[in-house]
């Protein structure tokens, strides 16, 4: 386990050195480092940086609100501090979102951004509905939603088995998230809005769709690829969680 105190507060994260350009893992809302670990075994020898965002994991878990630009400025000074030059950004859900905002903000030390399903805005006729389900988490907890809604339309028996180390991974992270940590990120989902941070991108992007993917479809995440000049759109037979649910077929992407 490796910590380091940043910006006021204690963050974990996994560091392996290694052969080419690093490959900075950012993990969706409700996961932790652990959620590219699938990945990351598949790509053996190379350089990759795997974070608990601020609130999850083992990293510190502060009271109060949370805006993108607090996870941003925690990522790059994780890079800083290990001493990395350039780096790839590799984002899922909510971690593509912040994974894109990171890469505006690294300018040209981002070689390149890969963004799986990546969370970069509420419409705002959706806002109110997604704060009231933050006031949910951190009334009710998180378990009657993971297994009543998230399971069934995240990970769906009929397309996905619900056996094996990378649903085990999910189960854990998810129900291990303290509720008011997911309640901050949903709070932070109803203001966000990646619209500038996607028009100020210049390093090679590519954006990421699931087949099965009902929380953001390939029709969405086409839209958002093309608000980026010259970006790539794949679109892979996955999910939601995609570097759990077809890990090879992400480090395959990925190498």
């Amino acid at each position: 386990m490796t910590f380091a105190k940043l910006n006021g507060k204690m963050l974990h994260y996994d560091w392996c050195p290694g052969e080419g350009v690093p490959i900075v893992f950012i993990h969706e809302m409700g996961g932790t480092l652990d959620s590219w670990s699938l990945v990351r075994n598949q790509l053996p020898g190379r350089a990759t940086l795997a974070i608990d965002l601020c609130g999850f994991g083992l990293s510190e878990k502060p009271v109060g609100p949370v805006v993108i630009g607090d996870h941003v400025l925690d990522v790059v000074s994780l890079i800083e501090h290990i001493g990395i030059s350039n780096v790839h950004l590799v984002g899922g859900a909510v971690g593509g979102g912040i994974a894109i905002a990171t890469a505006a903000a690294f300018g040209e030390r981002a070689s390149r951004l890969t963004a799986l399903a990546p969370a970069t805005g509420i419409p705002t006729e959706r806002r109110a509905a997604v704060r009231e389900l933050a006031d949910m988490f951190a009334r009710e907890g998180v378990r009657d939603f993971i297994l009543s809604d998230m399971i069934p339309n995240a990970w769906p028996a009929e397309i996905f088995e619900q056996t094996g180390p990378g649903y085990e991974l999910f189960l854990a992270t998810q129900l291990s998230t303290p509720p008011e940590s997911l309640a901050t990120t949903y709070r932070m989902l109803a203001d966000l809005d990646l619209e500038p941070d996607l028009a100020s991108l210049t390093c090679p992007c590519t954006f990421v769709a699931g087949t099965h993917d009902k929380a953001r479809t390939p029709i969405l995440v086409r839209q958002i690829a093309m608000k980026v000049q010259g970006s790539h759109f794949l679109e892979i037979p996955s999910g939601h969680f995609m570097a759990l649910q077809t890990p090879e077929t992400v480090a395959k992407l990925l190498a």
